[in-house]
């Protein structure tokens, strides 16, 4: 049997495929090429772990959050043709990494945690994709992500990166409410991480946990008093 020409697919209204890699590369858009570098930088995260280079595994971290940062400012401007590699980034760089990076600095004791903070990060996440976009339903994980990479980075003990952990795990998972940083906050936010990934000493990261976790309390008091 010989194979069919170019001519008898024409002829039955098929054409040769072009190539899944092809179809999808034709349908990014710059927001979703912001994304591919935050999975990037997520992966790179974990590959330092491996490397047990903790400080550069959370800087990667960092350089993930701004990138989302840049895909999001690109999505709403331009928009994102391939809405759903976002999600995929997250889940590499604000879920898993961060997650490797706690079990690599506090041992298999933290596991049944990061059990638990991984299943709400993908419910979250689902969630997110059917959602509306101008708001988040349950905390965002680029901020869960600070605040247990940087907790983790600051040297805190366990019992307090216990309680990070189930903070973190029961309100990304939750009904409540929270807010973009858009503005003013948005450059201070990117001051503060790049400013951590520069400079790399532990106030630094103490002061990247405070202000996200002021943004974790004080977003759902703003949204609250906006009604």
């Amino acid at each position: 049997m010989g194979e069919r020409t170019a001519e008898d697919r024409k002829v039955e209204g098929s054409t040769p495929s072009r190539g899944i890699f092809m179809k999808i590369y034709e349908k990014l858009s710059a927001a979703d090429s912001f994304s591919m570098l935050n999975a990037l930088f997520g992966i790179s995260s974990i590959f330092m772990l491996i490397l047990s280079d903790f400080h550069n595994a959370f800087i990667f971290i960092l350089l993930a959050v701004l990138a989302d940062g840049m895909d999001g400012m690109m999505a709403r401007r331009y928009g994102s043709s391939i809405g759903i590699i976002d999600e995929f980034a997250d889940m590499i760089s604000f879920v898993a990494a961060p997650a490797a990076l706690a079990f690599s600095t506090y041992g298999i004791v933290l596991m049944p945690l990061l059990y638990a903070y991984i299943i709400a990060s993908i419910i979250h996440l689902l969630n997110y994709h059917y959602s509306e976009k101008n708001i988040f339903v349950g905390l965002p994980t680029p901020a869960a992500a600070l605040l247990a990479g940087s907790a983790c980075l600051a040297g805190f003990p366990l019992w307090a990166i216990v309680i990070i952990l189930v903070f973190v795990t029961v309100l990304l998972a939750s009904p409540i409410k929270f807010v973009r940083i858009e503005g003013l906050s948005r450059a201070i936010a990117a001051f503060i991480i790049v400013i951590t990934i520069v400079m790399c000493y532990e106030i630094f990261f103490i002061l990247l946990f405070l202000f996200t976790l002021i943004y974790v309390i004080a977003s759902p008091i703003k949204i609250y008093l906006e009604k």
